[in-house]
């Protein structure tokens, strides 16, 4: 009898702490993606490997990086800007207001047990898009956006340029 009771123990640490994380990824997902889209960015927080540094789009993937940190596992964090409405034939992305900003981010959740097999493989997967409601017309608005790393099962089909 204690083997299944041990077994059921860790099943429920195991998804706990996944339900935890799904739900902290999502959280943290809106609330970066939010505070970017009214041009609210982080400028102290570094932007990770695969983004320009100083970028908004960088500060915006280390706001959703830090908002989710798992207990256990790692995430991915996948920024798309539009390119300009106004101008059909430019291929330049940036923050131009009124257009969306696709933030995804997947965190690979490790099982503290290692005995349960875990929903997606471990992986969640979270895709927001959000209208830019402000962002000065500057300098800065020119940004090519990024990813940090490609994560387990890549970024297609479910993070794309919103549509």
């Amino acid at each position: 009898m204690l083997p299944v009771l041990v077994l059921i123990l860790f099943g429920i640490i195991d998804y706990g702490l996944y339900f935890g994380n799904a739900l902290d990824t999502r959280s943290g997902v809106a609330s970066a993606t939010r505070q970017g889209v009214v041009d609210n960015f982080d400028a102290t927080c570094p932007a990770p490997a695969g983004f320009a540094p100083g970028s908004d789009s960088g500060h915006l993937a280390c706001m959703v990086e830090a908002r989710t940190d798992p207990l256990a596992g790692k995430t991915y964090v996948k920024v798309i800007l539009p390119t300009d409405a106004t101008n059909p034939s430019s291929t330049d992305t940036g923050w131009y207001q009124g257009e969306s900003v696709v933030v995804c981010e997947a965190t690979a959740a490790i099982g503290v047990t290692g005995y349960v097999p875990l929903p997606n493989k471990g992986v969640i997967r979270v895709r927001l898009v959000s209208e830019i409601e402000q962002h000065p017309a500057n300098a800065t608005q020119p940004d090519a956006g990024g990813a940090d790393d490609t994560p387990p099962g890549g970024w297609d089909p479910w993070c794309t340029p919103a549509s």
